[in-house]
């Protein structure tokens, strides 16, 4: 089946589309756990307290975690926006790599049907992401992701679009002019 390893390198393109839609469902779901265990975390500090004697900078745990435990746990807010970012670079990355898989035409036509093939996967992957947030823990989780929630609920849509821009990224790339190449014709 390969011959050498440009075959391998022609379908390497295909594959980094199939883990770019899977890191897309996978990082919001990390993402979402992470932001859970800080927020618990956060829940579970504040709710008990001591007292500290003998020591001039603070009075209590509340005090000392408000100056140093608190403000990590302040950060989970970011990772709503590492999420969104996240998935903003890998639909990048595959459309990028949709581009460079259009220097065959065969490799054009392979990317068509794989279009159809990951749009499939979409709707399988959205149909378990909504299963998943029937679950009354898992929804709590993943509430404050507004955008990961709509594009995973939207999700055959959402693959089929960046798809569909691969394949015009590749037909851009087999159409390009070739530039700076001699030609006898306009050697005067």
């Amino acid at each position: 089946m390969f011959e050498n390893m440009r075959d391998i390198r022609e379908y390497s393109h295909l594959v980094m589309i199939v883990i770019g839609i899977a890191f897309i469902f996978l990082s919001g779901i990390f993402f979402g756990v992470v932001y859970k265990v800080m927020d618990v975390t956060q829940i579970g500090f504040e709710s008990m307290d001591c007292v500290i004697e003998n020591n001039t900078l603070v009075g209590s745990c509340q005090d000392l975690w408000s100056m140093s435990l608190y403000p990590f746990l302040a950060l989970k807010e970011l990772l709503i926006w590492f999420s969104f970012f996240f998935i903003f670079a890998l639909v990048l990355g595959m459309l990028i790599t949709g581009y460079k898989s259009g220097k065959s035409p065969w490799m054009m036509g392979l990317l068509v049907v794989f279009v159809g093939g990951i749009t499939y996967l979409g709707i399988e992957l959205a149909n378990m992401y909504a299963l998943m947030l029937q679950n009354e823990v898992f929804r709590s989780m993943m509430v404050n992701f507004t955008v990961y929630n709509r594009i995973m609920l939207n999700f055959p849509w959402f693959v089929f679009f960046v798809g569909l821009f691969s394949v015009m990224l590749a037909l851009v790339n087999y159409k390009k002019t070739n530039v700076n190449k001699d030609r006898g014709e306009l050697d005067y």
